[in-house]
């Protein structure tokens, strides 16, 4: 219990000091989420030890932290981003990058087994979506249309290596993962459609939940017993934690609706006040920075192979698809490089390897010290990008004054 409680006092007030480092910095050019991972990894088991991240609960609160961040995402994500024709343009990306990291994993001088092979190619087409959620926020940039963009093609590409993992690595019959990820599908639209049924009839739980003595504080409860119970429901089935968490921000969708501004604040004043910072810098903690950080070419050549086999096939996806080739052409590279934030996919792939004996514990601590390190890079590189094509754009505006001026 002292070992426990200690651990994440030291995690709340990493939570605190990240954003506060990160505010220090002239332009912000790191996010916060920076500043806690490198944190985190610093006071972890292979830094300070000030941080045990296996100790009693503190796992629970982590996968806590993750499941309120995906019901965020699911929230926030509208179905047709997903379903629509940028989430089709999205997913077939995804396909065309997952074909060519076969390709390239095939071609690589390691000795591969199929299931070795399998876990390095969908390691190379995932996209850290939760991170690139929280870099969004960060900004402001949710509600943007290259926001929405940026959501469509990270959401995608972190549900779809979820999947592949499901049907392609696990001991389970892919019928049966089907069937887990078909069973929340389906709680997912029976919930929502139960929501809409009382809220139509105005049931007494309806008006108690929505209108009642504490009413806010009511919906709060049911959102995170809905949230928990379908998290304890993945885990008793074995389904993933995004699936889970997707499903529950869904139903969040219909029970408060979409421009909710009573609900949506506290809970995710719950979620970003505690769980979700004690997630970021747990994940931060299992990082051994100083042996993943031993082999920099390796750290060189898996960004860059993140880079051709994620961020290029994304890039061709969104100059030929009808719905944003019209974007300016830097927009369209920041969107590419934020698909390729990697982080938890790297790190089941590079579990699933270690324990298949394809792969040693170094060299996945290598690729996931790689993988980590473009959470940090990415918040960068699109903030220059940005910064650059925002003057760009005041540069064209400029010539065009002039062009109206001398006709």
């Amino acid at each position: 219990m002292a070992t426990s409680l200690f651990s994440l006092a030291v995690i709340c007030l990493v939570a605190f000091v990240g954003p506060f480092l990160a505010d220090l910095v002239p332009g912000r050019w790191l996010q916060a989420s920076a500043f806690i991972l490198i944190l985190g990894a610093l006071l972890g088991p292979h830094g300070a030890h000030l941080v045990d991240p296996a100790a009693p609960g503190l796992p629970l609160l982590r996968q806590l932290g993750l499941a309120f961040l995906f019901l965020i995402g699911g929230y926030g994500l509208a179905p047709e981003e997903v379903l629509g024709t940028t989430g089709r343009h999205a997913a077939l990306s995804w396909l065309a990058s997952f074909a060519l990291g076969l390709l390239v994993a095939w071609a690589l001088p390691f000795d591969f087994s199929w299931r070795a092979l399998v876990a390095f190619a969908i390691s190379l087409t995932s996209t850290a979506f939760s991170k690139v959620e929280g870099i969004l926020k960060e900004r402001r940039a949710l509600d943007t249309p290259m926001g929405r963009i940026v959501e469509s093609y990270g959401a995608t590409g972190e549900l779809l290596p979820v999947m592949a993992v499901a049907l392609l690595l696990e001991e389970r019959s892919p019928l049966v993962e089907l069937g887990i990820i078909g069973l929340f599908v389906v709680l997912a639209l029976v919930s929502a459609r139960l929501a809409r049924h009382e809220e139509e009839r105005r049931t007494r739980l309806d008006a108690f939940v929505r209108d009642g003595s504490g009413a806010g504080q009511m919906m709060l409860r049911l959102v995170i017993c809905v949230l928990v119970g379908f998290v304890a429901l993945g885990v008793i089935l074995g389904a993933d934690m995004i699936v889970a968490g997707f499903a529950a921000g869904f139903i969040l969708r219909q029970l408060v609706g979409e421009d909710d501004t009573t609900v949506m604040p506290m809970v995710q004043a719950v979620a970003n006040g505690f769980f979700i910072p004690v997630a970021f810098v747990m994940s931060g903690a299992s990082i051994d920075i100083f042996e993943g950080g031993s082999e920099p070419l390796v750290i060189l050549g898996f960004i860059c192979l993140l880079i051709l086999v994620r961020g290029v096939p994304c890039l061709v996806s969104l100059s030929l698809a009808p719905e944003t080739r019209s974007m300016a052409p830097l927009r369209r590279v920041n969107v590419a490089v934020y698909s390729c934030t990697a982080m938890s996919t790297v790190v089941a792939m590079t579990s699933v390897a270690v324990e298949a004996g394809d792969m040693t514990p170094h060299i996945a601590n290598v690729l996931v010290f790689a993988a980590a390190l473009t959470t940090v890079a990415v918040p960068v590189v699109t903030r220059l990008i940005g910064r650059v094509d925002g003057e760009a754009a005041v540069e064209g505006a400029s010539a065009d004054a002039t062009d109206d001026v001398d006709a």
